[in-house]
């Protein structure tokens, strides 16, 4: 493992020599004070916006190719409206943000280079409201907002440049949870940080935050939710690897406190610990767990005292057990009232629902409950991908076929739907979709090769138009410029 994150270590270092940028200096900050980044602003002239987003590009790539992600669709999609939501409030300029789910148990999450977000799923284990959950979203916008790296770049240039490689590739490490061995790794090209730079990165951390506050204030959230999380996780810091946000956002007592007192000279907004956080949490949990009988018996339990903050989020989780422990019978007795009391204004329990239904046998019922879905809540993420999901199992191919194809033109930068497409093309017999599936999905993964090799498959095959060749022609030669303008 620590070979394969050398590696990828390597290969960003590569890709960022490709730009003109190295190694200038080995006075680097401590991984444990790194401030994660945005890179390059218009008074140092260090990396122009359009490098950044080329850097921006890689980094994901590598992500996506070396991190397991959550592709789960009500969880993405609801990650992505709230730091939308955040972003629309911030000081960012450029609000093109590619945002990634990792699947991790580690409470972490970053900003690099392009307007690359990451938060890993364990965040939802550690923040208890959708304040706290926003709060660590909101600091790491206010960290792309206000270029903290660019400015750390300038200040340095009085002493040693910081290597930009390493920097990302500690985001790397950091997001995969890698603690001691992420520190092992760059050991050699961050040591003996001068006392000043050090300063510099804990003043960004808390401009940070500060920012990050203001942008609640903005979104109508409680800014307390930061300070709450902060002082929670204070009392948490050194007790394990789950807390590797710590590493990268060091907190001392001032840190909280000054997060604490910045709160309360705004007005005291009223929680938002919305039904669909605690939905959207209790689904991570499940999601996430080892083990679905001790999730199970803990929701169980939560009901039967009473001690829920949402009874109806507490239902949807044990209904969403039954359901992954093949059990549709029982999940639909324990979903009922959850589905009655809501009313059908309830988006998450009406789209389990169908899958009960879907599950018990009732194969049309389901399919027809997430058309009727569908056409109440258009373009709904989460809806098209459930409607696409129960007509594969039904055997319907092609039209989730039409179904993927349509939604791969409004998010064609997610692997996720271009792996699904490739399955689902698969089955229903076009052979030519296969391969230019897969060649978009491994060239959102980094792996060009591939993806000009499955092009030149899907070349072969009989019966194209001339149109199509010319198209697939075409994409080979962007690609094969791509890979040698990236040096991929």
């Amino acid at each position: 493992m620590l070979i394969q994150r050398m590696h990828l270590l390597k290969s960003l270092q590569i890709a960022l020599i490709t730009f003109g940028i190295s190694s200038l200096g080995a006075s680097i900050p401590t991984y444990s004070d790194i401030s994660l980044p945005v890179i390059g602003d218009t008074s140092s002239s260090i990396v122009s916006m359009q490098k950044e987003q080329e850097i921006g590009a890689i980094f994901l790539k590598m992500l996506h190719s070396q991190l397991p992600t959550e592709t789960d669709p009500e969880l993405v999609q609801y990650i992505e409206n709230l730091v939308y939501r955040l972003a629309e409030a911030s000081q960012l300029q450029n609000r093109r943000l590619s945002i990634i789910l990792i699947d991790s148990p580690y409470l972490n999450a970053f900003a690099a280079p392009g307007g690359v977000v990451g938060i890993n799923t364990g965040l939802f284990l550690h923040a208890k409201t959708e304040e706290e959950f926003a709060s660590v979203i909101a600091h790491e916008l206010a960290h792309l907002s206000q270029r903290h790296y660019a400015r750390g770049v300038e200040a340095a240039q009085r002493q040693t440049l910081p290597t930009m490689a390493a920097l990302l590739g500690s985001i790397v490490l950091a997001a995969a949870g890698a603690g001691d061995l992420g520190v092992a790794a760059l050991s050699s090209t961050i040591a003996g940080a001068q006392s000043s730079q050090l300063t510099f990165s804990r003043t960004n951390e808390q401009e940070a935050d500060r920012i990050g506050i203001l942008t609640m204030v903005r979104a109508s959230m409680n800014p307390r939710g930061m300070a709450d999380l902060f002082e929670r996780m204070s009392k948490m810091e050194g007790t394990g690897p789950q807390y590797e946000f710590l590493r990268t956002h060091p907190l001392s007592r001032s840190r909280v406190a000054d997060a604490r007192s910045r709160a309360e000279q705004y007005p005291s907004y009223p929680s938002r610990n919305t039904r669909e956080y605690e939905q959207m949490r209790n689904r991570a949990v499940v999601k996430m767990t080892q083990s679905l009988d001790v999730v199970r018996n803990r929701f169980r339990q939560e009901l039967s005292s009473g001690r829920t903050p949402s009874e109806q989020a507490t239902r949807y989780a044990l209904a969403l057990i039954e359901l992954e422990m093949q059990n549709p019978k029982q999940a639909g007795k324990v979903l009922a009232p959850a589905l009655t009391k809501s009313q059908g204004n309830d988006l998450p329990v009406q789209i389990l629902n169908n899958q009960i239904l879907f599950a018990k046998g009732d194969k049309k019922g389901g399919i027809a409950g997430m058309r009727k879905l569908l056409a109440g809540n258009p373009g709904n993420y989460p809806v098209i991908m459930t409607l696409a999901d129960l007509l594969h199992n039904d055997g319907q191919y092609k039209e989730a076929m039409t179904i993927l194809k349509a939604e791969s033109r409004k998010r064609p930068q997610d692997p996720y739907i271009w792996y699904l497409l490739a399955e689902t093309a698969g089955l229903a017999g076009d052979i030519t979709g296969v391969h230019t599936s897969r060649a978009e999905y491994f060239f959102l993964v980094g792996n060009m090769d591939d993806c000009i090799q499955q092009l030149e498959y899907a070349m072969e095959q009989p019966k194209l138009l001339f149109s199509q060749k010319a198209a697939l022609k075409t994409r080979i030669d962007e690609v094969n410029a791509y890979k040698k303008n990236m040096k991929l």
